[in-house]
């Protein structure tokens, strides 16, 4: 299913929007204000209300208003604190109000229901009153259906409203920038949102008909035992309730040190990362650098030696086109040729003498002739070749040898040596002048003091508490033990001390009961799961727009982490995402969890847009708020939804409603009017 298929396709449920809020004296508003926040969802509509104000103008107080008509003394509400419900309402009531003046809140909400493509809208009103005494430390609260007042309504409202909008799921749809943020850099989801994600799962169900059959259970035993025997029961029960609040706590304990445990391996990274940055690595390896800096340079210095020594040799010939030197070693033998030729024409000629008396006498004439001109064309080419020769060089056989050897051995032989040299002295001035580079941005000894004692004591925090969670988890494990082993014990003892007959078949039916439940939580949470994982990896794919970058998302059963794998199937490490993706992360965590909920509800987004570059501003621009439901209000600054983002959302014809929430600082006051910075 498409992402702008999500509302539609839903539209056979029951859709919550609010219609109309309405605050008097409530915090910074004094007087009465109304808002209109309707939207038509009975065609294809703009679904955003846009509320600007400046921080400290009121924003957060809307949201807390909304958190206050819908849930009362549960409400979660920013500024309450440790205040108990009376204590809260006190203190919420404008400090400008007169005296004996009432505070309110009313919310009308409806809710839309579509039956054979036709639409039905039944209004709601929720008012809440008080005064700066309230009455037995509560409001007046009354509901009205259709404009009439519905007692019943009224007396069951808390009933009703965990029915349409469980307060443990709200914060998906209530929520503000800091929650983001949060849940942005923690590995594993804050309580809430473990809340939120259990109340999807339905195992809070599952854990209230625990508690029920236990409750049960406990009631027969103590029917059926007599006084001693109910006191042993009584102890044991006492027990079991002793161990499940010391789990209870050591759980708490225990997420509360992953918790710290992630936030300190964060921040011994970005010490690590400093110590790096600042020179303190060099810093501290400042004497192994120097070290390794003098030996480059003594290898350096031998390197230009052996250079050196090879100039003295014959590698300056090199200087020489090799041309020439083989066009010298060429003449060189030719020279060598012509001086022989020159030394041996006297002697050829009185052998050629000899040769032709001895033909005159022994030979007929006519051989004498032939031989003749043959001796005679031999001498005078030999004497040509000595005549037109020239001798430049003077060369004798062992210098042409010389040169010979010189050319075919070792001149290539020194040119190799010296260009190995040249090769080892380049290599010893590169790495001498980064080892050089390394040394200058070593940190000052106190600045290097400094970042080292930063990062050993953000490594020493890390240990610190990861040794506390081992000792948690060792804990918690032992106190899981120990709670098997005194129910164990409380079935036994309630099998030896019940009557027989239909007492012992329910303990047995109990038993059974209670495995089919765990095997009913493990399928019902896998399930579930399976549907969280997939939505959460179709909202961030929606939301990122990078396919590449995560093909897959998925959420551990137990802790409920976020594990992120590519297409190779190979984890992504969390901290390989940006600030921004980590956000937009949080964000679709959030999102899937909504539509998992099978809740259409508003969303209510207080600072939507902080510490978001442009990019993944336009991507919630474009993707997220004009899909995350029927209504979206967004509560911003003129710094977040700018003059280039209202104007974008504008022209998508996405607003439905714009207003400031005007504070004038002088009267403390806060005005609603309607339009916006722009």
């Amino acid at each position: 299913m498409g992402i702008h298929e999500i509302w539609h396709t839903s539209r056979r449920g029951t859709v919550l929007i609010f219609r109309e809020l309405t605050l008097q004296n409530f915090g910074a508003y004094q007087g009465k204000h109304t808002i209109d926040l309707s939207v038509d969802i009975s065609q294809d509509h703009p679904p955003i209300v846009l509320l600007g104000g400046l921080n400290g103008g009121g924003k957060t107080t809307f949201i807390d208003a909304l958190r206050l008509a819908l849930y009362g003394a549960k409400a979660q509400c920013s500024t309450r604190g440790n205040l108990n419900y009376g204590e809260f309402l006190s203190q919420s009531v404008n400090r400008e109000a007169k005296i004996g003046e009432e505070a309110a809140i009313e919310l009308v909400f409806e809710q839309a229901s579509f039956n054979k493509s036709e639409l039905r809208q039944v209004p709601i009103s929720i008012s809440r009153r008080w005064t700066q005494q309230p009455k037995n430390g509560r409001d007046i609260l009354e509901v009205r259906v259709d404009g009439w007042n519905n007692e019943t309504l009224t007396n069951t409202w808390d009933e009703f409203i965990e029915e349409i909008m469980p307060i443990g799921i709200s914060g998906l749809f209530l929520f503000d920038g800091e929650q983001v943020r949060e849940l942005a850099l923690q590995d594993t989801p804050t309580q809430g949102i473990v809340d939120a994600i259990r109340t999807i799962l339905g195992l809070e169900l599952v854990d209230r008909l625990e508690i029920d059959l236990e409750v049960l259970a406990s009631k027969k035993r103590r029917e059926s035992s007599d006084t001693e025997a109910f006191n042993k029961l009584t102890e044991i029960e006492t027990l079991i309730a002793q161990q499940s609040t010391e789990i209870e706590l050591e759980e708490t304990h225990k997420t509360q040190l992953e918790a710290d445990l992630e936030q300190a391996k964060a921040t011994f990274a970005e010490a690590e990362r400093e110590f790096m940055r600042k020179g303190g690595k060099a810093a501290g390896d400042k004497q192994e650098l120097e070290q390794s800096y003098q030996r480059l340079k003594e290898e350096a210095d031998q390197q230009r030696k052996e250079l050196l020594d090879l100039a003295e040799t014959c590698l300056p010939l090199m200087l020489i086109q090799s041309p020439l030197l083989e066009q010298a070693l060429s003449q060189s033998q030719k020279e060598l040729h012509l001086q022989k030729a020159k030394a041996a024409l006297d002697l050829i000629k009185e052998r050629d003498r000899k040769l032709s008396e001895f033909i005159d006498q022994n030979f007929p004439k006519k051989y004498n002739r032939l031989v003749q001109e043959f001796l005679e064309n031999e001498l005078a080419q030999l004497e040509d070749e000595s005549q037109h020769g020239e001798i430049w060089l003077g060369s004798d056989l062992d210098l042409v040898n010389a040169l010979s050897n010189l050319l075919e051995h070792d001149l290539p032989k020194t040119v190799a040596l010296a260009s190995t040299a040249a090769q080892k002295l380049e290599s010893c001035d590169r790495e001498s002048s980064q080892i050089q580079n390394v040394i200058a941005s070593a940190a000052s000894p106190e600045i290097y003091q400094q970042l080292l004692q930063k990062k050993e004591e953000a490594a020493s925090v890390c240990e610190s508490l990861a040794n506390e969670l081992d000792d948690s988890q060792r804990n918690l494990a032992l106190l899981e033990r120990k709670l098997i082993s005194s129910k164990r014990e409380l079935e036994n003892y309630g099998t030896t001390i019940v009557a027989r007959g239909n007492l012992e078949f329910f303990f047995q039916s109990v038993v059974k009961v209670q495995s089919t439940m765990d095997s009913f939580r493990k399928e019902l949470t896998a399930h579930k799961i399976a549907q969280l994982e997939n939505s959460v990896t179709e909202c961030f794919l929606h939301l990122l727009h990078k396919s590449r970058l995560v093909h897959r998302i998925t959420i551990a059963p137990e802790t409920f982490r976020l594990e992120l794998y590519n297409a190779e199937g190979k984890s992504i490490p969390k901290h390989r995402l940006s600030a921004g993706e980590k956000q937009m992360l949080a964000i679709a965590f959030l999102w899937g969890l909504a539509r998992v909920s099978g809740c259409q509800l508003p969303v209510v987004i207080d600072t939507p847009l902080g510490r978001l570059d442009s990019s993944h501003r336009l991507n919630l621009l474009d993707r997220y708020f004009p899909n995350a439901s029927q209504q979206v209000i967004l509560l911003s600054t003129d710094t977040e939804i700018g003059k280039e983002e209202v104007t974008r959302l504008r022209q998508n014809q996405l607003i439905a409603h714009e207003y400031i929430l005007d504070y004038d600082e002088s009267i403390n006051r806060t005005s609603v009017r309607s339009g916006y910075f722009w």
